[in-house]
C-alpha cells in the first residue's frame, strides 16, 4: 500500500501534495489496497483532467524499396523490399489473382513463379485501368505501341485454324513498345483490341506528319453493355469479373470489324490472348450472347460451348 501512494505523490504537482497525502493516509487506515488506489486514480484525474500531453513525434516512415530494371534481352528484373503492412496487402492481392485457372483448355501447368508473375501482370492492368490513376505530363500513364498498319492489319498471332485443325504459317512483323523495346505485330494486335488510339500519319523516314485525336476503341457506353450483357470473362470456365476483362473484337477492327455490342465480346487478359493465338474461335450466337468453338484437337466436332459460371441480371418483372 505505500508503494502505491509514493507513486501517486510522485504524479501530484508539488503545489497539491501535503493535501493528497493527507487525504490518502488518512483513507488507507480504513481501507485496502485496490481503494487506495482507485483514490489515487481520482486525485489525478481532478487534478489533470485532460491528462497527458498527446505523443506529437511523427511515426517513422515505412522502408520500402523497389527497383524495376530492363536487360538487353527485353525481360525485366523486380527487386524490392517492404514493411510487413505492404507486404501484407500484396501478398492478399497476388494471392487472389494467381489461383489456378479453371478455364476448359486443359489443366493449369504453371509454376508457381509462373502463376504469381501472371498474377502481377494482371495486378498492373487492373491499376492501368482506374479513372483515379496519377497523371503524367498531363495525360493518364500509358505505353505506347507504334506498329504499321500493314502488320497490324495481317492476320499474324490470329487464332484461325483450317480443317485440318493445323495453324497458318505466321509472317514477321514487330511493334515499338515505349522507348525501349519491341513486341510483336500479334502482341500488338491484342492491345489494339481495346486501346486509346491515337490515329497517327508518318511520313518516309517515320516523322510524325499529323496526328488526330485520342479516342478509345471501345467507349464507356458500349462498355457497359458489354458488363451487363456477360458478367465478366465469357470464356467457357472462367471466373474472373468484369473489372479484370478486356473488349475482344470478333472480327478485329483493323480487318474493318464495327465496335458494336454484336462484334465485341468480354475477356480476361489470359483467354484473350488465348484466342488470339489458338484454335479457339468466338461467335455471337443467335440469342446475341457469345460461345465459343474449341480447336480441332480438343473436340473434332467444334461443339459450340459457353461460360455458365456468371449469373445473368435478373429481369423486371
Amino acid at each position: 500500500m505505500i508503494d502505491t501512494i509514493v507513486g501517486v505523490m510522485t504524479q501530484v504537482p508539488l503545489e497539491h501534495r501535503a493535501d493528497a497525502e493527507q487525504h490518502l493516509l488518512s483513507f488507507a487506515s480504513d481501507a485496502g489496497h485496490k481503494q487506495v488506489a482507485a483514490l489515487g486514480a481520482r486525485i489525478l484525474a481532478h487534478l489533470d483532467p485532460d491528462g497527458a500531453e498527446p505523443d506529437t513525434t511523427e511515426p517513422a516512415m515505412p522502408s520500402r524499396e523497389l527497383s524495376l530494371r530492363r536487360k538487353r534481352t527485353g525481360t525485366w528484373e523486380l527487386q524490392g523490399r517492404f514493411d510487413d503492412e505492404t507486404g501484407s496487402r500484396a501478398s492478399a492481392l497476388l494471392d487472389s489473382l494467381a489461383q489456378r485457372r479453371s478455364g476448359e483448355e486443359g489443366a493449369d501447368l504453371r509454376s508457381p513463379q509462373e502463376r504469381y508473375g501472371d498474377a502481377f501482370s494482371d495486378a498492373i492492368d487492373l491499376a492501368l485501368s482506374c479513372p483515379e490513376l496519377p497523371m503524367q505530363a498531363g495525360e493518364r500513364a500509358h505505353v505506347m505501341v507504334t506498329v504499321s498498319l500493314e502488320d497490324l492489319k495481317s492476320n499474324l498471332g490470329q487464332a484461325i485454324l483450317g480443317d485440318t485443325g493445323t495453324r497458318p504459317q505466321a509472317r514477321t512483323g514487330r511493334a515499338t513498345l515505349g522507348d525501349l523495346g519491341t513486341i510483336s505485330a500479334a502482341e500488338a494486335r491484342i492491345h489494339a483490341c481495346d486501346c486509346l488510339l491515337i490515329p497517327a500519319v508518318l511520313g518516309a523516314k517515320s516523322e510524325p506528319l499529323d496526328l488526330g485525336r485520342q479516342r478509345r476503341l471501345v467507349p464507356p457506353g458500349i462498355r457497359r453493355a458489354l458488363y451487363m450483357r456477360d458478367r465478366g470473362c465469357a470464356f467457357p470456365g472462367c471466373h474472373r469479373p468484369p473489372r479484370h476483362c478486356q473488349g475482344h473484337h470478333i472480327r478485329h477492327w483493323a480487318d474493318g470489324g464495327p465496335t458494336e455490342l454484336g462484334n465485341l465480346v468480354l475477356m480476361c487478359a489470359h483467354h484473350h490472348r488465348l484466342l488470339h493465338r489458338s484454335g479457339w474461335q468466338v461467335r455471337i450466337a443467335t440469342d446475341g450472347l457469345p460461345e465459343f468453338l474449341p480447336p480441332v484437337f480438343l473436340d473434332k466436332r467444334r461443339k459450340p460451348r459457353r461460360n455458365n459460371l456468371h449469373q445473368p441480371l435478373p429481369f423486371a418483372a
